[in-house]
């Protein structure tokens, strides 16, 4: 991979790994995990920004050429790391990836000239336009389950309208919450449960769309105005943040147990859940005494800090986890420590979007022990 901008101060060759001992000391369902080993993704592109991975390894995101030219869906293959540029739909020239099944089914979305629209790329087929929702103009695909389900939004005059799209019955509307009049589609489960956001009398809600085609308001934590999910695994566990007159809240939803607060790390009062895999860990993003600080949740140890000594070692720290697999890797955006101390410890935390401009450095973590 391309070497990393000069301002992060770590001397590294191509596929550098490192490992960081004692990294995370939680104990796990598939052993105890101690250790991870570091790839250090980054490049002196800042356009180059992996978002997504699968349960092999494979990342998917966007990149730029390295002459400045035009930015493209890209992914990297967990056996060379290399790039492998997507390309655009026809009439366009650009396009950015946002999910990645086992099977290496992306989804993302491209122009085509003056409209952004949702496609889904097979390797067999390269890239191909999904439809939008009658009446609209432009839309993205945020998520594609194993069958190749994608689920995203469209829009037009009308506003935003979450959609699952399937190749045996095209688009469908979502729908919005009685009242509502904007829904957006972040996240299908390999049962084409959908969770996202909807717009309500209320405010916004994280919502989860069933597969019988019924919505469910998941509500707020106490003492908040709005929310919304950003993920869902296997099991219907949803993950979030809610969000009131305190700032931000990582939420876990669960059917039998509601909305629980996962709290902040030390020192924290603000925290963003942005992904769960299907053994429940959830990442994310908490604000601490130190600084913003990408965390790992588990149902076992709580929330934990997936900075230590050996990270500092490397010159960075990691503010953000947006990702994470079955396998326990883990997707994360860090920066340089002067140019996090320079920041005098305001906060990152802020509504998501996936895959928006990234910190300089991002790297993907691998347990070495328990897997």
């Amino acid at each position: 991979m391309p070497r990393p901008k000069p301002t992060v101060h770590i001397a590294l060759i191509t596929a550098l790994l490192v490992t960081i001992a004692e990294l995370v000391c939680a104990e796990h369902s598939l052993g105890q995990t101690t250790a991870y080993t570091v790839l250090e993704l980054s490049a002196a592109d800042a356009g180059q920004i992996p978002c997504r991975l699968n349960n092999l390894g494979d990342l998917v995101g966007r990149s730029g050429n390295s002459g400045g030219g035009q930015t493209g869906a890209t992914l990297w293959g967990h056996q060379t790391w290399l790039p492998k540029r997507l390309g655009a739909l026809s009439g366009g020239d650009y396009s950015s990836a946002f999910a990645i099944n086992d099977a290496a089914d992306i989804a993302g979305a491209s122009n085509t000239g003056n409209s952004l629209v949702p496609f889904i790329w097979k390797g067999n087929g390269g890239m191909q336009r999904i439809p939008l929702l009658p009446g609209d103009n432009c839309g993205q695909g945020f998520s594609i389950n194993k069958y190749g389900h994608v689920a995203g939004y469209s829009s037009g005059r009308n506003g935003a309208r979450a959609f699952l799209w399937t190749r045996s019955i095209g688009i469908r509307n979502l729908g919005s919450l009685p009242g509502g009049n904007y829904s957006r589609a972040r996240k299908v489960n390999d049962s084409d449960e959908v969770a996202g956001t909807s717009a309500s009398p209320n405010g916004n809600r994280a919502v989860l769309w069933t597969n019988t085609g019924q919505i469910r308001d998941l509500g707020t934590l106490p003492g908040d105005t709005s929310s919304e999910a950003i993920a869902i695994n296997n099991a219907g566990d949803v993950v979030g943040y809610s969000k009131g007159p305190g700032g931000l809240r990582a939420f876990l939803w669960a059917d039998a147990t509601g909305m629980q607060n996962l709290g902040a790390l030390p020192g924290g009062n603000g925290s963003r859940a942005l992904d769960i895999n299907d053994l429940g860990y959830v990442v994310g993003s908490s604000t601490s005494s130190v600084g913003d600080r990408a965390f790992i949740w588990t149902k076992q140890e709580g929330m934990s800090d997936l900075n230590n000594a050996a990270s500092a070692n490397l010159g960075v720290v990691f503010v953000e986890a947006h990702a994470i697999n079955d396998k326990g890797q883990i997707l994360v955006m860090g920066k340089a420590t002067p140019e996090v101390n320079a920041g005098g410890g305001a906060s990152l935390l802020g509504d998501h979007d996936d895959c928006a401009p990234a910190p300089p450095s991002t790297f993907l973590l691998t347990p070495t022990l328990g897997h």
